[in-house]
């Protein structure tokens, strides 16, 4: 045996022999013959413009590897491949363009492989209103089996606080970007936690120590370190370590360029790189030599290429040829020997569903998430209503106890009805936020297996309709209706209520579909506001529809607005006598004529009122089949 072997067997031994008889024994993570590539576009030099044509950029180069129990660290400068090795392995990349295998326990990879493991990405994606255990418990309750009672689920959530060292900060929200909350490493730790739940026997983790200071990613990597020795296999990219986060590696897989220049024990790094002339000076931090050594910079290297990239690209293909030639690496071959090339079986490895939660508890404890957030932040909510009023109010005053004379009475109805319906529509704004705003969270929460997106999108769909919708409208019907003097007829103001719920939905309707669509809330909100704009110039009232050009009258069949207004003055004019300006006791003019000859509006049967009522709600439903659509193709892997 081996120099390299003795030290392999000797570290896997001493974390098999650490955890506890009770903890889940991790699982094997083995790779060979991975090669990624990807697509970029490629310009022309002499246009600015880009062409179709796709420029081929190859990331990872025949990639071989198995990571065991313990602590698996993929280092590398830069632009070397680690996190796409990581994202490759617990399998959350996009497979275009990638060749290879990885197996768990010596099995492929089944389609839902992701949901079973523990995967902490970079950035601490977490929802900031809820308090840690609230977190954590929201993982537990939507992953761990349904058949686990809710009990044993908050025991689990304990003995993660517990494990973490989180019991200080349990009862903390981990704070927004408006509320200070508990600091970088407990969000980190919290991160870990939201997995942990689950017992994952590997658990990934891209870059655990970025935006921490040095004593703090040492406290993380330490809790990591404690958990690989109970038997898990810890696989994580960091870019720099110091040498006390160092010395807790197992395993060391060194990157350089997209190739394999060491994978081995970590104590046996400096040896080997030694024995093949690079000598690390006694007070040099190990993780500092090796990028130097990947990126050409050390001392041992001479070279007088000055093409920076060409460089480090040269450096890489000779450290790998001389990595290939080691003992290391045939030891490595022999490891993987067993599965190269031989018939896989994915049956001996399969793994339950994604979900382990029904549908109707997914949008249950979704919805309990979302209405935590609205109440603990309630700025929205209260903006909204208060808003609400204070509009209702100042239409109603302005358009106050409007009477029946043919003149004054028709121009302020018509024009409280555009107040009205302008501000039912634009109000509608604030539902931008409602999947942008967590877009994020959704991507990492919807990967990792924690709902469907159906249950996702109806549970934020009911929690925002209600408080921002339903009752608003409620609200605001209940005010202006009565204050303007429209007809006093319980029938009358059950239409002119729905008429407000239904516009405001449509019209909230179109932002949830922008909201699913688009990135960035400024461009989301420029296109809602413009797309509002047009629809209201073609509603009816500001110009004659018919006196515009053929190619633009079409947008009338897709405005909010004008199903609206049609409605509303339905409603109102309708079975409405109006007086003579000179006399107001003679009332010879029927509110059908004004419909007719001032509104311009179709109105011989009911049906013409209702009709408006099915376009709307025909809109609507588009909107939203098509904000799910949104949401399913919404990009899960990087």
């Amino acid at each position: 045996m081996t120099d390299i072997e003795e030290n392999q067997s000797l570290n896997q031994s001493k974390v098999a022999n650490q955890h506890s008889p009770g903890e889940r024994q991790g699982s094997s993570i083995t790779f060979y013959s991975l090669n990624y590539t990807i697509r970029t576009q490629k310009c022309c030099n002499l246009c600015p413009l880009p062409f179709l044509t796709k420029k081929h950029q190859r990331i990872l180069y025949d990639i071989n590897g198995v990571f065991k129990p313990g602590m698996n660290a993929i280092l590398g400068p830069t632009g070397s491949g680690k996190s796409s090795l990581l994202d490759i392995l617990a399998d959350r990349k996009d497979r275009q363009g990638l060749d290879g295998e990885v197996l768990m326990d010596g099995q492929r990879q089944t389609d839902d492989f992701k949901y079973q493991v523990g995967y902490v990405v970079q950035e601490d994606i977490i929802s900031g209103t809820l308090t840690v255990r609230e977190n954590l418990a929201f993982s537990a309750n939507l992953r761990v089996s349904k058949a686990m009672s809710r009990e044993s689920k908050k025991a689990i959530v304990q003995q993660v606080i517990e494990q973490l060292g989180l019991e200080k900060c349990a009862e903390s929200r981990v704070g927004t970007e408006l509320a200070r909350g508990i600091s970088g490493g407990e969000r980190k730790r919290t991160n870990i936690g939201m997995e942990l739940v689950l017992s994952p026997s590997v658990l990934f983790l891209d870059e655990p120590t970025t935006g921490l200071d040095s004593s703090t990613a040492r406290n993380v990597m330490e809790y990591l370190h404690e958990l690989s020795r109970r038997g898990r296999t810890i696989i994580f990219s960091i870019h720099q370590p110091r040498y006390s986060i160092f010395k807790l590696f197992d395993t060391i897989f060194l990157l350089a360029a997209g190739h394999c220049v060491y994978h081995g024990p970590a104590n046996a790094v400096l040896p080997y790189f030694s024995s093949i002339g690079y000598d690390c000076e006694q007070h040099d931090n190990p993780a500092d030599f090796l990028l130097d050594v990947t990126q050409g910079d050390c001392s041992s290297v001479s070279t007088d290429e000055s093409n920076s990239d060409k460089k480090h690209e040269q450096n890489a293909h000779r450290l790998h040829d001389l990595y290939v030639k080691s003992d290391i690496y045939a030891s490595l071959l022999q490891v993987l020997a067993p599965t190269n090339g031989r018939q896989l079986d994915t049956a001996v490895y399969h793994p339950t569903s994604n979900t382990s939660t029904s549908r109707f508890g997914e949008m249950l404890y979704v919805s309990q998430r979302t209405l935590r957030t609205a109440f603990r932040n309630p700025t929205l909510v209260i903006m909204q209503t208060v808003v609400t009023v204070l509009f209702a109010t100042l239409v109603g005053l302005i358009y106050l106890q409007i009477d029946r004379s043919e003149d004054t009475g028709v121009k302020n109805r018509m024009g409280a009805i555009f107040f009205i319906v302008t501000n039912q529509v634009m109000a509608n704004l604030s539902a931008i936020e409602l999947f942008l705003k967590e877009r994020v969270l959704f991507i990492h929460e919807n990967a990792s297996g924690y709902y469907h997106v159906s249950t996702y999108f109806f549970a934020k769909l009911l929690c925002d309709m209600i408080p921002l919708r339903l009752i608003p409208s409620m609200i605001f019907s209940i005010i202006v209706y009565f204050m303007i003097g429209f007809q006093q007829t319980l029938a009358k103001f059950f239409i002119f209520y729905l008429a407000i719920f239904t516009t405001t939905t449509c019209g909230a309707a179109f932002c949830f579909l922008l909201s699913a669509s688009v990135e960035v809330f400024g461009i989301a909100n420029l296109l809602a506001a413009m797309t509002f704009v047009l629809m209201m110039v073609f509603g009816g009232f500001l110009v004659e529809i018919s006196s515009v050009v053929n190619f633009l009258s079409w947008i009338k069949w897709v405005s909010i607005f004008r199903y609206s207004f049609n409605i509303i003055n339905i409603n109102e004019f309708s079975d409405l006598t109006l007086c003579l300006k000179t006399n107001k006791t003679i009332c010879p003019i029927n509110g059908t004529y004004i419909l007719h000859n001032v509104a311009h509006i179709e109105y011989e049967n009911e049906w013409d009122l209702w009709k408006n009522f099915v376009a709307l709600g025909s809109m609507t439903v588009l909107f939203l089949i098509l904000a799910y659509i949104q949401l399913l193709r919404m990009k899960k892997t990087k």
